[in-house]
C-alpha cells in the first residue's frame, strides 16, 4: 500500500493539471465572448501612421451628417479567392467603412453585397456605374466598388477600389460622404489664364480638366470669372486667381475691392510659366510667360520680382539631362520637391502636408513699411539662390545650373499668407468697361477688417505633369497623386472659407518616406564628382570634334565618294587623338564608376545596419539570457 501512494499523488496532480487547463480554456473563451460584447467597437491602432484611425476632419464630417446616408459596398468574394492581394485590401476597406458607421451617430448605414453573376445585385451594380472587371478568359466579371446614396436621391460612386490608391482610401471615402452630407457647396470664383477646365485645341477631342480643377469641383461650386469683370459677385466666398497676365484696370479694381470688403483670395502668379510655354504659340518662342499683380501686391505689402526664379540645391528634383540614347541623372535646382523642413508647420494649412512639388517658382518678399503681416508658408532651404529667368527661358541646362550654383545661405519665400489692415491700390474707381453692368458697391479706400490672402509664386504646381499621374482604367480616368499639390489647393480654399473639417482629411494622403539622410549623402557625393565629369565630358567633345575635322580632310565622306590620301603627319595626329579619345572615355567611366561605388557603399552599409542590427541585438540578448540561466543553475 505504501508503494501506491506516489502513483495516487501523481494521478491526482495529472487530474488537477487537466482540470486547470480545461478551466483556463473555458475562461479564455468566456473572456473573449465578454470582450466582444463590451468592447466590440474598441480599437487600438499601433501603426506609426495610424492607418486605422480616422482623422479629425473625417470624424467632424461624420458628426455633422443630418440626413441618413446608405453606403453599399459591392465586393465579389471570388476576386479575393483568386487574387489574395485584393482580398487583403478588401478587408481593410470593409474595416474602415465599419469605423465610418461607428462614428456617424447611427446616421450611416453600411451594406456589404456580393454581386453574383447574372443576379439582381449585379444588375444594380451596373446601373450604379460600378466598374466590372473580367476575372478570367471565360469573361466572369467581378466588382469591388462603393455606392453612396442619401434621402435626396443623390449618388456618389467609387467605381473600383484600386490598390494603387490605398494610401488615399480615407480621402476617397470621406469625399463621398462629404458630398452626400452637404446640401449646397460653397462658391469659389476662378479667374485663370490657363486652361484648367480643359480646352479645345485644333481638331479632335478636347483636353480633360486638370486634376486640381476636378478635385476642387468635388468640394466646391466653381464659378468662372471673366477677365474683364467689373465687380466680383458677393456670393463668391473665395476668389482663386491663376496666372493673371495683363489684367485690365477694372478687373484689378474688382479684385482690390473684393479683398477689402472681406473677400478671401488665393492667388497664383509666376515669373516664368512652363505650363504656358508647353502650350506653344509665342510663349514657346521666347515670348513673355510671366504674371504678376504688382499694383495689388504693393497695397497688400509684398512683392515678387518678374525675372527671378528660386533655385534650391537641397530640394532639387532629379531629372534626365542626357540624350535619348544616354541617361544622365542630375539635380535640377529649379524643379523643387518641398518637404517638412520647407513648410510653416505652425499654420493649420500645412500641419499634415507631406510633399509639394514646384517648377520655376518665383520669390516673394515683404515690402518695407507694409502694414500687413507676411507669413511664409513655403520656402526654400538655406542652400538656395536667385536665378535669372533669362538663363533658362528657352533651353535650360540642369547640369550647368548645378555646376555654377552658389548657395546664398538664406531661405526664399515661395508662398505666403497676407493678413492685416490694407489700403486700396486705387485712389478712385476706374471707369466700367463698355458692356459691363454698373458697380453696386461704393469705393473703399481701406479694408473694413483684416484681409486674408494666400499668394503662391508658381502656377506650374497646378498642372498634372508636376504632381499627379492620370491613367485610364477600363474607360475611367484615375488620378494617383505623387505629391500634396492638389490637397494644398483644396485645403487653402477650405481654410480661407473658414472651415477646418477637411484639413486633416487629405493630409493623410501620402505615405512616402524618403530616406533623406541617404539622399543628402548621395547628393554630396555627386557634387564631388560632377565637376570632374563635366570637365571630362567637355574634353571628350572637343577631342571628337578635332578628330572629325582631321578625318574630314580626306574629302567627301559618302560611300562612293573618293578620298584624298592623308599625309603621314595627319595620320599620326589622327592616331594620337584616337588614343586620347579612348583615354578620356576610360577616365570618364572611372569617375562615373567611383560615383556609383560611393553611393552603393552608403546604401550597402545602411541596409546592413537596418536589416542586421535588430536580429543581431535579439541574438545577443538571447545568448545573454541563456548564459545567465546557466550561471544560476550552476550556482
Amino acid at each position: 500500500m505504501a508503494e501506491k501512494a506516489p502513483s495516487n499523488i501523481a494521478a491526482k496532480r495529472a487530474a488537477a493539471a487537466g482540470a486547470g487547463i480545461a478551466l483556463a480554456a473555458l475562461l479564455f473563451v468566456a473572456v473573449n465572448m465578454l470582450a466582444n460584447l463590451l468592447f466590440a467597437n474598441a480599437r487600438l491602432d499601433l501603426t506609426s501612421d495610424r492607418l486605422f484611425t480616422l482623422s479629425q476632419g473625417t470624424r467632424a464630417i461624420l458628426g455633422k451628417i443630418e440626413e441618413p446616408i446608405v453606403l453599399r459596398f459591392y465586393y465579389s468574394e471570388r476576386l479575393g479567392r483568386e487574387v489574395p492581394s485584393y482580398g487583403v485590401y478588401a478587408q481593410r476597406v470593409r474595416e474602415l467603412l465599419e469605423e465610418y458607421r461607428n462614428n456617424a451617430r447611427g446616421r450611416l448605414r453600411l451594406e456589404v453585397i456580393d454581386p453574383a453573376p447574372y443576379s439582381d445585385e449585379e444588375d444594380r451594380a451596373v446601373a450604379f456605374g460600378l466598374q466590372g472587371v473580367p476575372l478570367n478568359q471565360q469573361g466572369e466579371t467581378v466588382y469591388f466598388g462603393l455606392v453612396g446614396t442619401n434621402g435626396a436621391d443623390r449618388e456618389e460612386t467609387i467605381p473600383f477600389f484600386q490598390p494603387e490608391r490605398e494610401r488615399f482610401l480615407e480621402y476617397d471615402l470621406t469625399k463621398a460622404v462629404y458630398n452626400l452630407s452637404v446640401t449646397k457647396k460653397p462658391q469659389v470664383g476662378l479667374l485663370s489664364s490657363l486652361p484648367m477646365e480643359g480646352e479645345f485645341r485644333g481638331r479632335g477631342q478636347p483636353s480633360p480638366p486638370w486634376a486640381v480643377y476636378t478635385q476642387l469641383g468635388q468640394f466646391f461650386d466653381i464659378r468662372p470669372v471673366a477677365r474683364d469683370v467689373a465687380e466680383i459677385p458677393a456670393e463668391i466666398g473665395v476668389l482663386m486667381v491663376v496666372h493673371p497676365k495683363n489684367l485690365p484696370e477694372p478687373t484689378l479694381y474688382a479684385i482690390d475691392q473684393f479683398v477689402l470688403r472681406g473677400g478671401r483670395a488665393l492667388v497664383f502668379v509666376d515669373p516664368m510659366s512652363e505650363s504656358e510655354m508647353a502650350r506653344g504659340g509665342p510663349a514657346a518662342m521666347g515670348g513673355p510667360t510671366g504674371s504678376n499683380l504688382t499694383k495689388l501686391f504693393d497695397a497688400w505689402g509684398l512683392s515678387m520680382e518678374d525675372d527671378k526664379l528660386a533655385g534650391d540645391r537641397a530640394a532639387a528634383r532629379r531629372v534626365n539631362a542626357g540624350t535619348e540614347g544616354r541617361v544622365r541623372a542630375v539635380d535640377y535646382v529649379l524643379w523643387l520637391s518641398l518637404r517638412e523642413a520647407n513648410f510653416e508647420r505652425s499654420d493649420v494649412l500645412l500641419t499634415e502636408a507631406s510633399t509639394i512639388q514646384m517648377a520655376s517658382a518665383g520669390i516673394l518678399a515683404k515690402k518695407d513699411g507694409a502694414t500687413t503681416e507676411f507669413v511664409p508658408l513655403l520656402r526654400t532651404s538655406p542652400q538656395s539662390q536667385a536665378i535669372s529667368a533669362d538663363e533658362v527661358r528657352m533651353q535650360p541646362d540642369p547640369a550647368a545650373l548645378l555646376a555654377n550654383f552658389k548657395p546664398s545661405g538664406n531661405s526664399l519665400a515661395l508662398a505666403a499668407r497676407i493678413r492685416g489692415q490694407s489700403k486700396s491700390a486705387f485712389a478712385e474707381a476706374p471707369a466700367v468697361a463698355e458692356g459691363q453692368p454698373a458697380r453696386t458697391a461704393a469705393h473703399l479706400a481701406q479694408s473694413t477688417g483684416s484681409i486674408n490672402v494666400i499668394v503662391v509664386a508658381d502656377t506650374d504646381m497646378l498642372e498634372d505633369r508636376f504632381w499627379v499621374q492620370v491613367q485610364d482604367f477600363f474607360g475611367q480616368r484615375v488620378a494617383t497623386p505623387a505629391a500634396y499639390n492638389g490637397d494644398f489647393v483644396v485645403n487653402a480654399v477650405d481654410n480661407l472659407l473658414g472651415s477646418s473639417d477637411l484639413i486633416g482629411l487629405r493630409g493623410r494622403g501620402l505615405s512616402q518616406r524618403p530616406f533623406t539622410l541617404l539622399a543628402d549623402i548621395q547628393r554630396e557625393a555627386e557634387l564631388r564628382f560632377r565637376a570632374k565629369e563635366r570637365e571630362l565630358s567637355e574634353k571628350l567633345r572637343e577631342t571628337e570634334r578635332r578628330l572629325a575635322e582631321l578625318q574630314g580632310r580626306g574629302g567627301p565622306r559618302g560611300e562612293d565618294a573618293p578620298r584624298s590620301i592623308l599625309t603621314a603627319d595627319q595620320q599620326t595626329e589622327i592616331d594620337r587623338f584616337r588614343a586620347e579619345l579612348i583615354g578620356v572615355r576610360r577616365e570618364l567611366r572611372d569617375v562615373q564608376r567611383d560615383l556609383r561605388q560611393d553611393i552603393e557603399a552608403v546604401q550597402t552599409f545602411t541596409k546592413a545596419v537596418n536589416i542586421g542590427a535588430v536580429p543581431a541585438l535579439v541574438a545577443l540578448l538571447a545568448i545573454g539570457l541563456g548564459l545567465a540561466r546557466l550561471r544560476r543553475r550552476s550556482s
